[in-house]
């Protein structure tokens, strides 16, 4: 149990903003959530989820929003991504099948290597032993990863596969006016517009954008405008 209470200091510290509940509501995301909500009931038709998308759509998003709802039923969890440079050892996906549900994004950047793909493959038999939930993210579908041991990549193939879809440009527009209201902030037109013209167009990007704005106003004392959003963005 210390091999395990070590492992948890990398665990995900979660922004008290994230919540599935928040995540943008469209007519092109309507159904991907009612899937998302319907993995987190203990009657949930699979334990093993693979969802992914194209870099920008907002899987590290729905990956924490999943994490917190599962933290908020008083699930034991662990969330981790293979982005994060302390992420050294095949070691960190020992015994985790203890839990009760793990969260592990970015699995396209897993290192491609007997040792890392052995302990994936156990962890994941583990799981089907135990009971664990697992989710898993990456940018490319399962089929598609460059995964060497064939029992990996079918135990893979055997996950249920979540596609986070992509948004319409006016449903990225909706996304920032629904974030914005949520935080009490004002957006006008004119902003909306520049920051959709202007700055990165993935939903991940504006979405962070936002709460960078949010706080450069408020230090700045200025209300949010095209011309606040150019002086924030030059000063990155």
């Amino acid at each position: 149990m210390n091999e395990l209470t070590e492992q948890l200091h990398l665990n995900v510290q979660l922004d008290d903003s994230i919540s599935l509940d928040k995540f943008i509501n469209c007519d092109s995301t309507k159904d991907f959530l009612n899937i998302l909500n319907n993995t987190t009931e203990d009657n949930s038709i699979s334990n093993f989820y693979f969802i992914w998308g194209d870099k920008g759509r907002g899987k590290s998003y729905v990956m924490r929003g999943l994490h917190r709802k599962h933290l908020e039923d008083s699930k034991q969890t662990f969330c981790f991504s293979f982005k994060d440079k302390k992420v050294t050892s095949p070691e960190i996906l020992m015994n985790l099948d203890s839990l009760e549900a793990l969260f592990i994004e970015d699995l396209e950047s897993m290192e491609i290597s007997e040792d890392w793909e052995r302990a994936m493959f156990n962890l994941i038999n583990g799981c089907y032993a135990s009971g664990t939930k697992i989710y898993l993210s990456s940018n490319i579908v399962s089929k598609d990863l460059p995964i060497r041991l064939k029992d990996l990549a079918s135990r893979l193939s055997s996950f249920t596969a979540i596609e986070v879809p992509e948004i319409t440009e006016e449903e990225k527009i909706q996304a920032l006016l629904q974030s914005s209201k949520r935080k009490g902030l004002l957006l006008d037109n004119k902003t909306i517009q520049y920051i959709i013209s202007y700055t990165s167009r993935s939903l991940s990007d504006l979405l962070r954008l936002l709460n960078e704005l949010d706080s450069f106003s408020l230090k700045k004392k200025k209300k949010i405008s095209p011309s606040l959003v150019r002086e924030m963005v030059n000063t990155k």
